[in-house]
């Protein structure tokens, strides 16, 4: 067998080009793309119907009820418009409310209840992102509500409402921003809810977020595999 030899330019060749083969290499491998966290939900902020400039947009509905004016009642709704504060855009929020007794009296308006349970969940449609989330009425947190049809009413007049003081609902948001996914947590306050189907010029919806933290928290980077379960970058996060 024959032996082959390399002179000292042929090594030297050799060297340089097994280098770039290296760097050549290094260069190809992606970089993980740095999260920068998108703002966290302070600011922002919900209106529909009589709240709205100019008034009367969105969309408030109550899609469903049952009202004991002696006893428990519940009644959930609907209700999108315009979105405004970090996220600007537009909302939509889905909704049950529930109370007890209808036993407070409110002039000439009908009597309210404490409310029992407020439950929620709502989406922004937004160029700087997307946010999905859902709220609650923390135990202790006081709110009160009305359901009632007109037939119901003592002073004769359908009615769905409820209004909660500080500190308000809970809420906790997941924010989508080029793909990446961002964790909020703070209060929404106030919130206040009123359709009346006879005068529904009337009907108002609002609310405003106060995050209680400082930045959002990041919990997917759509270009590290190492928090989800899709393998490929650029593909945004899917977590299961």
């Amino acid at each position: 067998m024959s032996k082959v030899s390399f002179n000292g330019a042929t090594r030297r060749v050799l060297a340089v080009a097994i280098g770039c083969s290296v760097a050549v290499l290094v260069l190809r491998v992606p970089a993980a793309s740095a999260q920068v966290p998108p703002p966290t939900l302070t600011g922002e902020s919900f209106a529909a119907g009589l709240f709205t400039t100019p008034a009367g947009l969105g969309s408030i509905a109550v899609t469903s009820a049952s009202c004991n004016l002696a006893g428990s009642s519940s009644f959930s709704y609907r209700v999108s418009g315009p979105a405004a504060g970090p996220y600007p855009g537009t909302f939509t929020e889905t909704s049950t409310v529930t109370m007890g007794p209808q036993n407070i009296p409110s002039g000439f308006s009908n009597p309210t209840a404490l409310l029992t349970g407020w439950t929620v969940t709502f989406t922004i449609t937004s160029p700087a992102g997307s946010v999905t989330g859902t709220k609650t009425l923390p135990a202790g947190t006081i709110g009160v509500g009305i359901c009632t049809t007109a037939s119901q009413s003592p002073v004769g007049v359908e009615q769905y409402a409820a209004n909660v003081v500080p500190p308000g609902l809970a809420y906790t948001a997941t924010a989508t921003v080029s793909g990446d996914q961002f964790g909020d947590h703070g209060l929404s306050v106030p919130v206040t809810f009123n359709d009346v189907p006879a005068t529904a010029a009337s009907n108002n919806f609002n609310e405003s977020f106060t995050s209680e933290q400082a930045t959002t928290t990041p919990l997917c980077n759509q270009n590290s595999q190492t928090n989800q379960d899709q393998g490929l970058d650029q593909q945004g996060c899917a977590n299961s």
